[in-house]
């Protein structure tokens, strides 16, 4: 059979081919992912193997093939989505991050026999999991395989890697120079003993030597590679992205430049003897396993993960400006809405596009961060619903519609979600409603002491759903980039433990949820900045400002079911959200706000 498959055959025949492949090689199983060499979240088409040897789409999961069967892993997020679009491949789905679930080395080392052989591209798979992997054969002497890219052998109309140019991030935006940010950086290293650091992760790249890309539609990152020591900064990335006015901004701030493939090459001639780092979740498993013999080598999260996730005071002033535009532009679309939906002239892929276009009036606006899930009714419970012609609903008036949504600004990346109602609800969907904006509340309202993390918190949000015996597969929330990653680590709301202290200045999204499978799902979410609440005795207490602007729906509440801070809090929300957005909209945008943030 030969090895070349197009796009559109069958999954059916693309495991067929990718088997073929694997006899030839004498593997006994082959891991799948989405990943490129820097396990981002969203990769650039070239890298989603996954998502076209399985049918599966969802941003998260990886699969396993195995000469008679195999699996697909995702989580909670995906559950119902991927039980649908795996129907007819002969995959099973596990539904990762259950207690019952094994993980995939877990599951290889308990399925396949002693010394057997498990291949991957050794690109597409961190050194973290590759590590993992190592730990799970030890005992039966599996032998892992880094060395083929099977999918590239039988994807022969697969994207090429982009080479959309990198263009620089002004200075009014990102608040200080890269040479500051070297300096810094370069603290870190000499306070650690470290002659060598690799950033690897992509966002990371970007902020340190301040430029944006676009590999991605949603992220503005490109495939690089930065190299620090003592002396020098090295940038590795493909020559013909790097426009000359942004080559000669970074030599002028001490980083010199080189093809993006060199990078092996000059980590193989470093010195013997020296302590290199890099992080090991988002280095490729190849080119760590290639390091030269006599290095000191340490796996940490880069030290820039941590630098950017309080954003300094320029950045921060922007961010807020950045979600001002955009509350404007949510208050057009729910505006419009409202205008068209009893009409019957919206659908799921209308709205997003309707969204778009508001969004788009902003002079800074860059495109969305993410694709925009719009899910009517029974697709509001898919967490990561994405339209296509084939699912597009109209949106009516017989059911919630959720609309989570974001845009890349220069000044900041936005996430915001609301659930819209424009009919007579039922009893269940209003004590649904008004159960999550609760949990939305009592998380905003949050005061906790220095050192606390996103996984002591947790529990204030899920906990008001856990009352009533509801609960949702997905974190409570995330940091976000600024013009980056609209998911950006390493805070985060989660059950997960985790020792990540929360900030000030940190951003985090607050995102409780409920989601009945078939009927509909509910989801607010806002964005918060860690603040200093005061300090006594005691110690320092921090808590959150809301500083996402625009109107969260008061016609589905059970206004019965909140108390009075919970109706003070939100009367004084909306009261800030009508006083920042009112000025930059038209009369009737303007009516209609001061309507959608009356007083409940």
């Amino acid at each position: 059979m030969s090895l070349q498959a197009s796009t559109h055959c069958p999954v059916s025949q693309r495991l067929s081919q990718l088997r073929d492949a694997m006899s030839a090689l004498q593997l006994d199983a082959y891991i799948v992912t989405n990943n490129d060499p820097h396990s981002s979240e969203y990769s650039a088409d070239h890298w989603l193997a996954r998502r076209w040897i399985t049918g599966f789409t969802g941003s998260a999961g990886d699969a396993v093939i195995t000469p008679d069967g195999g699996g697909l892993w995702t989580d909670g997020r995906y559950y119902i989505q991927a039980e649908e679009q795996l129907q007819g491949s002969g995959l099973p789905l596990f539904k990762a991050r259950l207690a019952e679930t094994p993980s995939i080395p877990e599951w290889l080392a308990q399925t396949l026999p002693a010394n057997s052989r498990v291949g991957v591209d050794g690109r597409t798979i961190s050194y973290a999991f590759y590590q993992q992997l190592q730990t799970a054969f030890a005992d039966k002497a599996i032998d892992i395989v880094l060395e083929h890219d099977l999918i590239g052998g039988i994807w022969h109309d697969r994207p090429v890697r982009p080479t959309t140019p990198v263009f620089n991030h002004p200075l009014q935006y990102a608040g200080q120079t890269t040479a500051q940010k070297l300096a810094q950086i370069r603290q870190y290293m000499t306070s650690d003993q470290v002659d060598d650091l690799l950033i690897s992760t992509l966002d990371d790249v970007m902020w340190t030597l301040n430029i944006r890309g676009g590999d991605t539609p949603y992220c503005p990152i490109s495939e690089g590679y930065l190299l620090i020591n003592a002396q020098t900064a090295t940038l590795f990335i493909d020559l013909q992205k790097l426009p000359e006015d942004v080559q000669s901004k970074l030599e002028a701030q001490g980083v010199s430049c080189q093809p993006y493939e060199h990078i092996s090459d000059v980590l193989g001639k470093l010195d013997a003897g020296h302590h290199f780092r890099s992080c090991a979740s988002h280095s490729d498993a190849r080119l760590i396993c290639s390091l030269p013999d006599g290095l000191t080598v340490t796996h940490q999260r880069s030290y820039v993960t941590d630098m950017k996730a309080s954003k300094n005071d320029t950045e921060l002033e922007n961010m807020e400006e950045t979600l001002r535009l955009d509350g404007i532009a949510m208050v057009k679309f729910m505006t419009w809405l409202e205008q068209q939906v009893p009409g019957g002239d919206v659908t799921e892929l209308s709205a997003e596009q309707q969204l778009q276009h508001f969004r788009a009036l902003a002079p800074t606006y860059l495109g969305d961060s993410f694709r925009t899930i719009a899910g009517f009714a029974e697709h509001g419970a898919k967490m990561h619903y994405a339209a296509d012609e084939d699912s597009n609903k109209p949106v009516d008036e017989s059911n919630f519609f959720l609309v989570d949504s974001g845009g890349q600004y220069l000044g900041g990346t936005t996430d915001i979600t609301r659930t819209f109602s424009f009919g007579t609800l039922s009893q269940q969907q209003r004590i649904d409603y008004t159960l999550v904006l609760k949990a939305v509340i009592r998380l905003s309202q949050a005061r906790f002491l220095k050192g606390s993390t996103g996984s002591n918190l947790d529990v204030l949000a899920r906990g008001v759903l856990w009352q009533q015996g509801i609960d949702y597969k997905c974190g409570t929330g995330h940091g976000v980039g600024m013009c980056l990653n609209v998911h950006e680590g390493p805070q985060n709301f989660s059950q997960s433990p985790t020792e990540v202290e929360l900030k000030p200045n940190m951003v985090i999204t607050n995102e409780p949820g409920v989601y009945r499978e078939g009927e509909y799902g509910v989801r607010i979410e806002n964005i918060m900045k860690v603040v200093k609440i005061e300090q006594n005795e005691f110690g320092d207490f921090y808590g959150f400002d809301t500083i996402t602007l625009a109107p969260i729906a008061t016609h589905p509440l059970e206004p019965a079911l909140l108390d009075a801070s919970e109706r003070q809090w939100l009367n004084d929300y909306h009261a800030k959200v009508f006083d920042a957005l009112e000025g930059d909209l038209t009369p009737q945008e303007r009516d209609w706000l001061q309507r959608a943030t009356a007083a409940v």
